[in-house]
């Protein structure tokens, strides 16, 4: 099979497992491996093909998922900065400050 029919069946199988047109994060390890192996059996690649492309599309959807949790988190950071809401350490510091007032306030009750 020469090289430009593989990159041809391989973008058809990329197509087939949606990942051209919703990314690799959709796919579940068991489709993947699910849709390679019929595309072994019919002859549209081989074995070894095959444990590549899995290999390659599992390797992509980890990336992607990486990328979506990294995104993620930076809009959530950014939401909450531009929200202006305390993180655990204000939160930690007020609750110092506070009991540090209440045995102030007690000593001077105690006076």
């Amino acid at each position: 099979m020469s090289c430009d029919v593989r990159r041809i069946t391989m973008i058809d199988s990329l197509r087939k497992l949606g990942l051209l047109g919703i990314g690799a994060i959709s796919i579940t390890e068991e489709k993947v491996k699910q849709v390679v192996n019929e595309l072994v059996e019919k002859g549209e690649m081989n074995s070894e093909e095959g444990k590549t492309l899995v290999h390659e599309l599992l390797t992509e959807k980890k990336k992607q998922m990486q990328d979506f949790d990294e995104k993620i988190s930076k809009d959530v950071q950014n939401a909450v900065g531009k929200a202006k809401i305390a993180s655990k350490d204000d939160v930690s510091r007020l609750e110092d400050k506070i009991t540090e007032l209440e045995k102030t306030i007690q000593k001077l009750l105690e006076k």
